[in-house]
């Protein structure tokens, strides 16, 4: 039996209508004023507790049954005892016996995407249709998608509007695709690898079609589209050698920036979509010393006009344009001596400390100390401490990235000079150097060390592993893309020092961790670089500090 609460004692007639009934004997008086005849009083205890014993089997045969196939297709790793950093690292960061049904937003989303269709016509079991669900409502909660169409409110319903055109429907199996492969490598399922594969396979051939369209190829979609690929690819890249998908769908994203121009820019949507890809624009062409196309830094000069709220952050990002082209050039042999190189880099170097003494109080962040005895930090981090048990709070994620760009890009730019020093030493004497120049060097070397350790005290903030009111096993919507985010500051970081130092141990272990917990499987990729690398002050200098 179920107590199903208090029931009204109203008739009939006065519980339809929404009016006090003064259930009078033998007929209420609102009845018998109006002339009607009462239908009477219910049976209080009836109403108030009800036989659901049938229902309730029923709904615990049905979990039962769905629990035992999950268990089935989830074997669980051993684990050796006493390891309890390894045992951490190998729990998903999504408890696969967490019940997503404790979560608003996921009863919101899961209801409006109930009759959401097969993708490609194919027809998976049960659990996998409703594990694709889960993993679009995880998709959707972890914010991975910029633009203010792509909200949890409005794209189910985009997701379930059939035929429509190409660049849509590329979209909507973009959505799927990437859904179902984030949540196959926390969850471990090897049908939804498959059916992210397929839709994979799906969105390339409709993505061409749209890109065959001149109009088709400027919208919204077919753009979202291309981003949503290149976070796939970011998601399902073990390999090293893998990392170059990421970098093609970038390349294709720029094409498309070209095509549509200024005019991209007059909507809010639009906008959102450029500033998304600006930054990781930059970031490919910073890896591949190359150079940052015009027509992005022209539409940057328009945005700052049209975000004038938002100067420092696209003056950095024209800093940082700067920076990846002399890298470019220094590439290309485009300087005739190592001091131009110098000259170059060192202006670049005074434009990003004439940005960060220009910041507002609103970039201000406060530094913490980790309790030793807050095992509660270690366990929402996944059994890693803080970098020199301390981390960075700051007011929001977008102020925390504006930082780590500044840092990564003056490591980078700092590298840059102490390297060309040790050219010019090698060629005469490091005596011969002025010693004003050497006492740069030797602030060059101390900034990067500091600035490195900073990066990784910004960890805990991006992955909110310090704030306590959090679920531990579902993480904070900013989490997810907070891992994306930190693969590059980490890769700046980590490469900092020698393979031995402590700083780089603790980068790699904190790689590792979000490719096995988040299962973003390029993390793993850019450990085994980090792990492999001499380091930036061992190959510019031998000097000890």
């Amino acid at each position: 039996m179920v107590y199903c609460g208090k029931p009204s004692k109203g008739c009939g007639e006065c519980r339809s209508r929404k009016v006090r009934c003064d259930q009078a004997q033998p007929a209420c008086s609102q009845c018998t004023r109006a002339k009607r005849d009462c239908p009477g009083y219910r049976d209080q205890l009836a109403l108030m507790f009800r036989d659901e014993s049938k229902s309730v089997v029923r709904k615990a045969i049905a979990a039962s049954t769905y629990k035992h196939k999950r268990a089935e297709r989830l074997p669980r790793t051993a684990v050796p005892e006493g390891n309890p950093v390894r045992s951490e690292l190998e729990t998903p960061v999504v408890d696969p016996d967490f019940d997503f049904n404790s979560d608003p937003q996921h009863i919101y989303l899961m209801r409006q995407l109930a009759n959401l269709n097969c993708p490609s016509g194919i027809q998976p079991s049960y659990d996998v249709e409703i594990a694709k669900y889960e993993a679009i409502c995880y998709f959707l909660r972890s914010n991975a998608l910029p633009g203010s169409f792509w909200t949890s409110e409005t794209i189910p319903n985009f997701l379930l509007q059939t035929g429509g055109p190409a660049s849509q429907r590329a979209m909507q199996a973009c959505v799927v695709a990437t859904a179902t492969a984030m949540l196959s490598r926390i969850r471990r399922i090897p049908s939804l690898r498959e059916v992210a594969h397929r839709e994979y396979g799906s969105a390339l051939r409709l993505l061409n079609a749209a890109l065959a369209d001149p109009e088709e190829a400027k919208t919204n979609q077919t753009l979202g589209a291309v981003i949503l690929l290149s976070i796939y690819e970011v998601v399902t890249s073990r390999a090293t050698a893998d990392v170059h998908g990421w970098t093609n769908h970038i390349n294709g994203a720029t094409a498309l920036l070209d095509i549509r121009g200024s005019d991209q820019l007059k909507t809010n949507v639009g906008l959102r979509l450029f500033l998304h890809l600006r930054y990781q624009i930059i970031v490919s062409c910073l890896q591949r010393d190359a150079r940052v196309p015009e027509s992005l830094l022209e539409c940057t000069k328009i945005v700052m006009f049209l975000q004038p709220a938002e100067a420092h952050g696209n003056r950095l990002s024209m800093i940082i344009a700067k920076l990846s082209n002399l890298r470019a050039d220094i590439r290309a042999n485009m300087y005739n001596d190592e001091q131009q190189i110098i000259s170059a880099a060192s202006a670049i170097e005074a434009e990003l400390i004439a940005w960060l003494a220009a910041l507002p109080p609103e970039f201000s962040y406060t530094t913490h100390v980790k309790s030793p005895f807050d095992f509660a930090f270690q366990r929402r981090f996944r059994g890693i401490s803080p970098y020199d048990d301390q981390y960075h709070v700051y007011p929001t994620q977008w102020v925390c990235n504006s930082w780590n760009q500044y840092r990564s890009a003056r490591i980078i730019v700092s590298e840059i000079i102490l390297f060309r020093v040790r050219k010019m030493s090698d060629s005469s004497s490091l005596a011969s150097l002025s010693e004003e120049f050497q006492l740069h060097c030797r602030t060059l070397r101390l900034t990067i060390r500091r600035l490195a350790v900073e990066i990784c005290r910004s960890v805990p903030f991006y992955l909110k592993a310090y704030a306590a009111d959090r679920e531990a096993s579902l993480p904070p919507p900013e989490s997810y893309i907070g891992g994306l985010i930190l693969l590059w500051h980490l890769f700046v970081a980590g490469v900092v020092e020698n393979p031995r130092h402590g700083l780089r141990r603790w980068v790699v272990k904190c790689l590792e961790m979000i490719g096995n917990t988040m299962g973003i499987d390029q993390a793993l990729a850019v450990a085994d670089i980090v792990a492999a690398d001499p380091g930036v002050l061992h190959s510019v200098t031998e000097e000890e500090d």
